[in-house]
């Protein structure tokens, strides 16, 4: 009688463990992969130096805030100055909006379209929900309110708002970096006189923001009532006063800390 023959297997060996299919192994090593190169070895898109980054937000906050103008206008009809700025036209969340897109999406640029869009609306989110929160705990101030939208977190983003953070990284990517990259290629970063304009830049941007910052505060102080007791205080209320920050920043309003 032939006997049947004898199998190899081992019923203990490897018992009650889950062990993935060759192929996962193969799709979760592969992504591994592209994920290390894309932090480690890829240098990006566009090269990134301080000359770079400060006219990237220079020019952002001037071209953002020509754009929302321009919208205001078309949908509702007016005209309203959207400046964040006590100086020139700047509105620097646009600013630091298109620097952290290119932080973010300057090793992606050859990625895909949907990781780009993802990766712009969850940094375009934040982005607005944190400045939307600090202007509140700082100054009392409020600048928009989603409350009651679709996806509204907390009144300060919600889904609209994410998706339009999408579509603009793309358009960032995939229009803007191209020009911004050809542009600087023109500009020879070391030379003289673009050493001297940066630094006048700086120091502009410095001050402008340092001023903002200081009279709004003020400005919160005066809205719950708190006498000018000291020169900074008297400076403001002399130089900077309710009327010129709400003609200013018309989309702003300054409660005062509660």
């Amino acid at each position: 009688m032939a006997k049947e023959p004898k199998t190899t297997d081992s019923p203990d060996k490897g018992a009650g463990t889950a062990v993935p299919p060759a192929g996962s192994r193969t799709v979760l090593r592969e992504f591994g992969q592209e994920v290390k190169a894309q932090v480690f070895h890829n240098t990006g898109y566009l090269s990134l130096s301080y000359f770079t980054i400060l006219w990237l937000f220079a020019g952002a906050c001037v071209f953002g805030l020509v754009v929302e103008t321009v919208f205001h206008v078309i949908v509702y009809g007016s005209y309203e100055s959207r400046a964040g700025l006590v100086w020139g036209p700047f509105s620097p969340i646009y600013g630091v909006g298109a620097v952290a897109l290119t932080v973010f999406l300057n090793r992606f640029y050859h990625s895909h379209n949907l990781v780009i869009f993802l990766i712009s609306m969850v940094v375009g989110s934040v982005l607005e929900y944190v400045t939307s929160w600090g202007m509140e705990f700082f100054w009392g101030a409020i600048a928009w309110d989603y409350s009651g939208t679709f996806g509204s977190i907390g009144g300060r983003t919600n889904f609209a708002f994410g998706m339009m953070w999408g579509m603009l990284g793309l358009v960032w990517v995939r229009i803007v970096l191209p020009l911004v990259k050809r542009l600087f290629m023109q500009v020879s970063a070391k030379s003289m006189l673009a050493r001297i304009i940066t630094a006048g830049m700086t120091a502009f941007l410095a001050v402008d923001i340092t001023v903002t910052v200081m009279a709004l505060d003020r400005e919160g102080q005066r809205a719950v009532s708190i006498p000018a007791t000291t020169w900074e205080q008297q400076f403001f209320d002399e130089h900077f006063p309710d009327s010129y920050l709400q003609s200013k920043m018309q989309n702003m309003s300054v409660y005062g800390k509660k």
